[in-house]
This record gives structure tokens, C-alpha cells and sequence, in this order.
């Protein structure tokens, strides 16, 4: 074979080359904007849900739902939620009859439970953990209104009881904390958010 046979071979070969590793480029680059696109859709869709999910009238005063199985309702982070009011039924049944004397604070922990519910089936990226942050911080200011402030030694131990006891109910088993611990290392910096602390109007309740 001739030398300038042997040029063209190589030539041919390494056009082929170049030509493999472009379109291999290309499809990468096109595999990855989708992939991003597809993320920012799901992270907007779960922030937009996130932001919507209010407590309702209903789900304050409405019927209990029933009771669930543990075994089944520990199955999964989320757990059972027969009544799909964005709390878990176990932990909505327990404050219930905690608090059942005083509407007013079942109103409140019931939209801290919610919030708290969102870390373990809303969060998985930064911009998840803050719309969670933002309605968990909300939800807080709420539980705060459900106890004088006369006594600011008295008010920050009932809240603070009030918030752990919801915290408690909600990470109830390893999975659960360890859902929180992976959601949390997202952890961002956030604002207030505009409007009313309290999904629902508690000012008559007592």
C-alpha cells in the first residue's frame, strides 16, 4: 500500500471519528436540556402545589377520617391520607384528640402538620424546600397566635410544646427523620411570605 493510500485511509478514519464523537455530543446535549427542562417543569408544578395547598374550612370542622392501619400507614414516607387533605390521617386523629377542646389550636397545628407533611412528599430540590419553608414558616405564625403573649416565658414554651409535638407526630419513624435530615440539606435562605398566617379564620374560635 501506498503512502498516499494510507493517508487517505487514516483521513477516512479519523473523519468518522470526529464525525461519531459530534453526534454523540449532540445527542448528550440534547438529553441534558431535556433533563433540565423536565426538572424545572416538575420543580415549578411542586412549587405551584406547594403554595396552593391551604387548609380548608372542612378540614378543620369535617369529618374525621378513619383510623389507619399502622403497618400500612408506615409503609411509605407519605402514609395514609384517606380524606387527601395534606394531612396524614394518624397524624390528624392525634391532634384532634390532643386539642379537641379548642378549635382554635387544632386549626393551627393542623396547618403546621401540613406544612411539616410537605418535606417528606413536596421537597427535592432547593426551590422545593423554600416554598415549604415559606408556607412552614407561615404556618408557625399561625401556631403562634394560639396563645397569649402576656407571659413571653409561658408563650414560647406552649408554642414551641405545640410545634414539637406536631413535629413528633409527623417524622414519627426513622425513614421519616431521615426524609427530613436528606430535605434539609437543601436548606436556603428565604422570606416572609405576604398575606394572613392562618389558612383559616381562628379569630372566633376559641
Amino acid at each position: 500500500m501506498s503512502l498516499s493510500s494510507s493517508l487517505k485511509k487514516v483521513g477516512r478514519w479519523t473523519w468518522w471519528a470526529v464525525l461519531v464523537v459530534l453526534i454523540a455530543f449532540i445527542l448528550l446535549y440534547a438529553i441534558g436540556v431535556a433533563t433540565i427542562g423536565k426538572r424545572g417543569y416538575e420543580t415549578s408544578q411542586a412549587v405551584a402545589r406547594i403554595h396552593a395547598a391551604k387548609l380548608t374550612y372542612d378540614d378543620v370542622f369535617g369529618k374525621l377520617p378513619p383510623t389507619p392501619d399502622p403497618i400500612e400507614n408506615n409503609k411509605t414516607l407519605a402514609g395514609i391520607d384517606a380524606n387527601n387533605n395534606g394531612i396524614r390521617d394518624d397524624v390528624e386523629i392525634a391532634i384532634y384528640n390532643n386539642h379537641k377542646d379548642s378549635a382554635k389550636v387544632t386549626a393551627a397545628m393542623y396547618q403546621y402538620a401540613k406544612t411539616e407533611q410537605m418535606f417528606l412528599t413536596e421537597v427535592f430540590n432547593t426551590e422545593t424546600w423554600k416554598a415549604a419553608a415559606e408556607e412552614d414558616s407561615r404556618a408557625y405564625s399561625c401556631l403562634s397566635e394560639t396563645h397569649p403573649r402576656d407571659n413571653l416565658k409561658v408563650f414560647t414554651e406552649v408554642i414551641g410544646d405545640r410545634a414539637k409535638e406536631v413535629e413528633d407526630l409527623v417524622f414519627n419513624t426513622p425513614e421519616r427523620k431521615a426524609a427530613e435530615d436528606t430535605a434539609d440539606k437543601f436548606t436556603t435562605s428565604f422570606g416572609s411570605t405576604e398575606g394572613e398566617s392562618c389558612d383559616v379564620d381562628i379569630s372566633m374560635s376559641q
